[in-house]
C-alpha cells in the first residue's frame, strides 16, 4: 500500500494513500445493502434487493460514491495503524481524486500536542489573601443576624437606602389607566431595584405623603402590557427604617444557644475561620494550576480547538434542555451577544486544553503512573454511586473508557503534585494553612458515557471522514451544536 505522509503543522500530518479499483469494487456489495435499506423496491424487502438491482436503481456512480464512504474509514485505520499514528480528532478528509486504478485520497490529521518545555511547578508561592477573620468581619457577620431580628419604625424624614416605604402606584398608556399597573399598599425596600425600574432614585429623598410622577416601562407581572412604556404615578405614604435589635448578653442568650456576646464572637471565628481556610483552599488550588496554565507556551490546532468547542456546547445545551430551555430562549432572556459568546467558548476551549497539557506534562516530568488497583477502586467508587453498578462496571470495563478513567486520575496526580509543590501565602507574603482539596469542585458525575476529562483525542477515531471547512458561527449558534460545516464524499444521500 502507498503511502505517503506530509507534517502541515506542529501537531498536524496530512496522510496521503491509495484505494485501488479492486477495493472499492469489494466494498459496493456493503454499500448496495446499506443503500438498499431506504430504497422501496418492488418484490424486495428493505435491505434484501441484490446489488445488481440496487445498482439500476441508484446508478452505478451513486453506488461507486457509497462504496467510497462504506470503504474509506476501515482504509484510513489500517493506515493509521500502520504508521502508529493516533489522532486527536476526527480526520479531515481534504481530497479524493480519480487515479489510473482506483482513488488517490489526501486525509489531515490532527495529534494530540505535547509540551516540549513543562513550567517548574515546585518551589511556588501562591498568593491567596489573609486567613485571618478580622473584628470587622465578624460584626458584619453579627449584623447579618442582629438584621433577621430588625423591626421596622416610622420615621419623620426623607427616605434614605435600605427603608422601607408603603406606596400606592397606578399607571397611564395613551392617557388611558392600565388596570393590571394599579395596586395600593405595596412595601418596598428603598434601593433593592427589584420592582420598576427607576423608581429607587426618585424614592430617595422622598417624605410621607409625596407623589412622585415619571414614565417608565412595565416590567413582567404586569399582564399583556409588560415591557411598554407607560406613565407612573407613585404615592409613599408610609416610611419606615430598620431598628436593629440592642447587642446585649440577654439578647444572644435569647436568640442564640450562647450565654454572652463574648461567646457568640468566639464561635463566630472559629467557624468563620475554617471557612476561610476551605475557601481560600479552593482559590490556592485554581491559582496555582492557573500559574502554570498561563506559562504554556503552545500553539494549538484549530481543529483541536475546534472539536472542544463543540463538547463544551453540547454540554452547555444539555443542561439547558434538562431546565427546558432552548438556545435561542437563553440568548433572547439573558440577552447575551452571539458573537461574544462564541468567543468566549473558543476562549474557554483553548484554555480547558491548556490546562490538560500542563497537567500531562507534570505527570511525565513527575513520572507519575496509575496502576491497575487505582482505576479498580475508581470504578467501584462510581459503581456503587449507580442504581445500576453492574452495567456501569461493564460500561467502564471497555478498554477505551478505561484508557480516559486512567488519564483522568492520572491528571489528578499531577494536580496533586502542583499543590504539594507550591506554598500558599497571605498578602504580606507569609505561609498560612489551608484546608485544600485536590479534587475539582464538579468530579462526582453522574454520567458514565463520557467518564470526566475524556478528552477528544481519546474519543475520537476514523469512524467519520469530513471535508476541512470553516464552522460557520451562525450555524453553530442556530442549531444548538457545532454542525461539521463539511460534506461528505457523496453528498446526494445523507446517512
Amino acid at each position: 500500500m502507498s503511502v505517503n505522509v506530509v507534517d502541515a503543522g506542529p501537531f498536524e500530518r496530512v496522510v496521503e494513500f491509495s484505494v485501488s479499483e479492486a477495493e472499492i469494487e469489494s466494498a459496493k456489495g456493503a454499500a448496495a445493502r446499506k443503500l438498499s435499506r431506504d430504497l422501496k423496491i418492488r418484490g424486495f424487502r428493505p435491505g434484501k434487493a441484490p446489488r445488481p438491482i440496487v445498482e439500476a436503481t441508484v446508478g452505478s456512480e451513486r453506488l461507486r460514491a457509497e462504496a467510497i464512504d462504506e470503504i474509506l474509514p476501515d482504509k484510513l485505520g489500517d493506515v493509521l495503524d500502520e504508521l502508529d499514528i493516533d489522532p486527536a480528532v476526527t480526520p479531515e478528509l481534504q481530497s479524493v481524486d480519480e487515479a489510473t486504478d482506483g482513488i488517490d485520497v489526501k486525509v489531515k490529521v490532527t495529534l494530540w500536542p505535547e509540551l516540549d518545555v513543562v513550567p517548574a511547578h515546585e518551589g511556588r508561592s501562591v498568593q491567596v489573601g489573609n486567613v485571618e477573620v478580622t473584628d470587622a468581619e465578624i460584626t458584619e457577620q453579627i449584623d447579618r443576624i442582629r438584621e433577621q431580628f430588625a423591626e421596622l419604625g416610622d420615621v419623620d424624614r426623607p427616605a434614605v437606602e435600605g427603608d422601607f416605604v408603603t406606596i400606592d402606584i397606578s399607571a397611564t398608556s395613551g392617557g388611558e389607566d392600565v388596570p393590571e399597573a394599579k395596586a395600593d399598599q405595596i412595601m418596598y425596600e428603598v434601593g433593592s431595584s427589584g420592582f420598576i425600574e427607576g423608581i429607587d432614585e426618585r424614592l430617595v429623598g422622598a417624605e410621607k405623603g409625596a407623589t412622585l410622577q415619571f414614565d417608565g416601562t412595565l416590567p413582567s407581572g404586569f399582564g399583556e402590557l409588560a415591557g411598554t412604556e407607560v406613565a407612573f404615578t407613585v404615592s409613599v405614604t408610609e416610611v419606615k427604617e430598620k431598628v436593629l435589635p440592642e447587642l446585649t448578653d440577654e439578647w444572644v442568650e435569647e436568640i442564640t444557644e450562647f450565654s454572652s456576646v463574648t461567646e457568640l464572637e468566639v464561635n463566630l471565628e472559629e467557624r468563620m475561620g475554617e471557612m476561610k481556610k476551605t475557601s481560600l483552599g479552593r482559590r490556592f488550588r485554581e491559582l496555582a494550576l492557573d500559574q502554570l496554565v498561563d506559562e504554556v507556551e503552545i500553539d494549538l490546532p484549530e481543529a483541536l480547538v475546534r472539536s472542544e468547542m463543540d463538547e463544551l456546547l453540547h454540554r452547555f445545551v444539555h443542561r439547558l434542555d434538562a431546565q427546558g430551555i432552548s438556545l435561542d430562549d437563553y440568548f433572547s432572556v439573558v440577552g447575551a451577544d452571539r458573537a461574544a459568546f462564541i468567543e468566549d467558548l473558543k476562549s474557554q476551549a483553548d484554555r480547558s486544553i491548556r490546562t490538560r497539557l500542563l497537567l500531562e506534562g507534570v505527570a511525565r516530568k513527575a513520572g507519575l503512573e496509575v496502576e491497575q488497583d487505582e482505576i479498580a477502586v475508581v470504578v467501584e467508587s462510581v459503581a456503587l454511586q449507580s442504581e445500576k453498578p453492574d452495567d456501569v462496571r461493564r460500561a467502564l470495563a471497555d478498554p477505551q473508557r478505561e484508557k480516559s478513567l486512567s488519564g483522568d486520575i492520572l491528571r489528578n496526580k499531577a494536580l496533586e503534585a502542583i499543590l504539594t509543590g507550591a506554598s500558599p501565602v497571605d498578602d504580606d507574603g507569609n505561609p498560612v494553612e489551608l484546608t485544600v482539596d485536590s479534587q475539582p469542585e464538579d468530579a462526582d458525575r453522574e454520567e458514565v458515557e463520557v467518564p470526566a476529562g475524556v478528552p477528544v483525542s481519546e474519543s475520537a477515531g476514523v469512524a467519520g471522514l469530513e471535508f476541512v471547512g470553516e464552522v460557520v458561527e451562525a450555524d453553530v449558534i442556530e442549531e444548538g451544536s457545532v454542525e461539521p460545516a463539511f460534506g461528505s464524499i457523496d453528498d446526494t444521500e445523507e446517512e
